[in-house]
């Protein structure tokens, strides 16, 4: 293949992630557990198959679906136990983020403004009057803005890899039980602390409100309280205060 085709097709491959990746992860369109049929999705972009395999092998990789032998790829599904270890092991990983970002002294006071300026558009979002759908994908993609800034300039080239893809696992997992409406606001303004808490080098603070954050968009269930219980046991001992 010429290596203009083949740059060609590398980029339409991502293309196809990036679409089936907000299809499962912010429209809705796919529910886990749910069949993605490879010439559906091939013949709604008008592309042959060919991309939209790649594009599913990358997801693949990134714990979003599942390929069945025989019987195809399947949006991934979450038990309890997966979902305390995504949780846990993403928090963990990110707390050592955190520690190198404030034991190196990482963030410029150039990059305490870029962040503040990202967490100002999330609080913008949560009070917009846009369609609640459109809300929900501009407001995930600037938290993921957020946490990959940080994430980047900790120089911690795996993390990032590692915590970019768990983000989208962990989102995908807490699909049913987010409640964005009443705590959008809470959620961007808890972003206000973790940047105060890097800004004054304090690294408790900030890993605190980062567990807190975590939390902040899950319905109130036995499931979620059992999963926040051992967490919080476990960092902190039972007890999740500044």
């Amino acid at each position: 293949m010429p290596r203009e085709n083949r740059f060609f097709h590398e980029n339409l491959n991502r293309k196809v992630a990036e679409y089936l990746r907000e299809e499962i992860l912010w429209s809705g369109r796919f529910k886990t557990g749910q069949h993605i049929q490879e010439m559906d999705i091939a013949e709604q972009l008008n592309i042959s198959r060919a991309p939209v395999r790649e594009a599913l092998r990358e997801l693949e990789h990134q714990g979003l679906v599942n390929y069945l032998p025989r019987r195809g790829t399947f949006v991934a599904t979450f038990d309890h136990d997966d979902f305390l270890e995504i949780v846990d092991i993403r928090y963990m990983i990110e707390s050592r983020v955190l520690e190198t970002i404030v034991v190196n002294r990482k963030l410029t006071p150039g990059d305490i403004m870029g962040l503040r300026g990202i967490v100002d558009d999330m609080v913008a979002l949560a009070g917009n009057d846009a369609p609640m759908e459109n809300k929900v994908t501009d407001f995930s993609e600037k938290d993921i803005s957020f946490h990959k800034f940080i994430w980047e300039r900790s120089g911690r080239k795996w993390s990032y890899k590692i915590l970019t893809d768990m983000y989208y696992q962990l989102r995908l997992a807490m699909m049913q039980d987010m409640i964005m409406e009443q705590d959008m606001k809470v959620s961007a303004e808890m972003h206000y602390g973790i940047i105060d808490s890097l800004e004054n080098n304090d690294l408790e603070g900030a890993k605190k409100t980062l567990l807190r954050h975590i939390f902040t968009l899950w319905r109130e269930s036995d499931r979620n309280r059992e999963v926040k219980g051992a967490l919080i046991e476990r960092h902190f001992g039972g007890v999740l205060e500044t």
